[in-house]
């Protein structure tokens, strides 16, 4: 697209990638290239693609249309130079720590990272000696946690389920002065919200497609955006791997996100609706959600987010522990107990025991996971809808505490 930096999000999202035909005759959902293998028109032809001194497609586990799309779309709204996608988040994360650390090497973590990458970084990687520290999202525990051997800094620009945000300024500010890359994971706030690329410092940004890019639930995947010598060097080792994602899923990603800022809108809203309900209840201990003034990173979120919504999702906790959460799940009706986040249906989760009862109990409530902790992902649905079925849900608790 010409002057493509001018247009706006949206368009971006539903405009890139697109193939570009003089005649006019352009598909309006874009192609999807099932093929595994390609054909050449002789033995130097086919030399040269694979090579890359040509453009064209090999094999699919190299790329295909439908990928490149893929990456072009997510380049554009990440603002970055390069992007390539894998087969889940986690594929991007593990790839792109592999290709960019070394035995030997010290990575420095938010200890807020999602917890399949914190359980990689802590126990799996140093079986192949490589240390890490993991700190508080804020530059100065960075800077203090930074060794002589520290090849990388990985954050998450909003963490689950404590959804601190990250000081991503900051933080890059004392990356880019140590000339040591930063990672952000930007799944939970999306380009939407956030393009950390714009601060100096940061070198990659990591996506989970299977969320709000992806945003229906229905597929597997990750990206990867940066630099074109660090994207090209990732996607070198994810084709050794076999890590790249798969072309229907990269044709389900291409679709949700021509609706990602539509989507991410409706969802903030209704988001920052329910935590202004949930932190006046009597019921509910504390609210874990950066639109609240009184959330220790509030101000924080409005410099970052400049506006745009302050995330779909959000924590709260049950005075009364565990008991409680569990009566409350199964006192709702809308919403449900679900495995993910990201789509367009309400979905809670009790974090304590799901994804981070691997952690010993003082490790949980160092990271403010207590027992009656229960984290909310909001969907698409009418708000008025979904604030009155968390409602009922309370005082169908409260009914019963007091019955009982």
């Amino acid at each position: 697209m010409d002057n493509e930096k001018s247009l706006g999000f949206s368009t971006r999202a539903i405009h890139a990638g697109q193939p570009d035909d003089a005649q006019g005759n352009v598909p309006v959902s874009p192609p999807i290239h099932l093929s595994a293998d390609y054909l050449f028109d002789g033995v130097e032809h086919y030399a040269e693609v694979l090579s890359g001194h040509q453009q064209g497609y090999a094999y699919a586990r190299f790329g295909s249309p439908t990928h490149t799309s893929l990456h072009q779309v997510v380049a554009s709204l990440e603002e970055a130079e390069s992007a390539f996608s894998f087969s889940s988040g986690m594929a991007a994360i593990h790839t792109s720590l592999a290709a960019m650390t070394k035995s030997g090497d010290h990575i420095v973590a938010d200890y807020g990272v999602y917890n399949t990458t914190y359980s990689l970084i802590e126990s799996f990687l140093p079986r192949h000696g490589i240390r890490a520290t993991f700190t508080e999202p804020e530059a100065t525990s960075i800077a203090e946690a930074i060794e002589p051997e520290t090849r990388l800094v990985l954050i998450d620009s909003i963490t689950t389920p404590s959804f601190r945000v990250a000081d991503v300024a900051g933080v890059a500010q004392v990356c880019a002065a140590r000339g040591i890359p930063l990672v952000v994971d930007n799944t939970i706030a999306t380009a939407y919200l956030l393009r950390p690329l714009d601060f100096p410092g940061v070198q990659l940004v990591v996506n989970s497609t299977s969320k709000y890019m992806g945003g229906h639930s229905d597929l597997i995947g990750g990206c990867v955006a940066g630099s074109t010598e660090l994207v090209r060097r990732i996607g070198e080792l994810s084709r050794q791997l076999g890590s790249i994602g798969g072309v229907f899923e990269a044709w389900l990603t291409l679709r949700g996100m021509q609706t990602l800022a539509l989507r991410m809108a409706r969802q903030c809203t209704t988001a920052l609706a329910l935590a202004r309900l949930l932190n006046d209840r009597a019921e509910v201990s504390g609210v874990g959600y950066a639109g609240l003034p009184g959330h220790r990173d509030h101000e924080r979120a409005v410099r970052l987010f400049g506006g745009a919504g302050f995330g779909a999702m959000l924590s709260f906790s049950l005075a009364e522990g565990y008991d409680d959460a569990v009566g409350f799940c199964r006192a709702l009706r809308l919403a449900r107990v679900g495995s993910g986040f990201g789509g367009v249906r309400t979905e809670v989760r009790h974090p304590a025991t799901t994804s981070h009862k691997f952690l010993t109990e003082r490790q949980r409530l160092d990271r403010g996971i207590g027992p009656g902790l229960i984290r909310v992902a909001v969907g698409a649905e009418d708000a008025a809808d979904l604030l009155c079925d968390f409602s009922d849900a309370l005082d169908r608790l409260h009914g019963s505490n007091a019955g009982g």
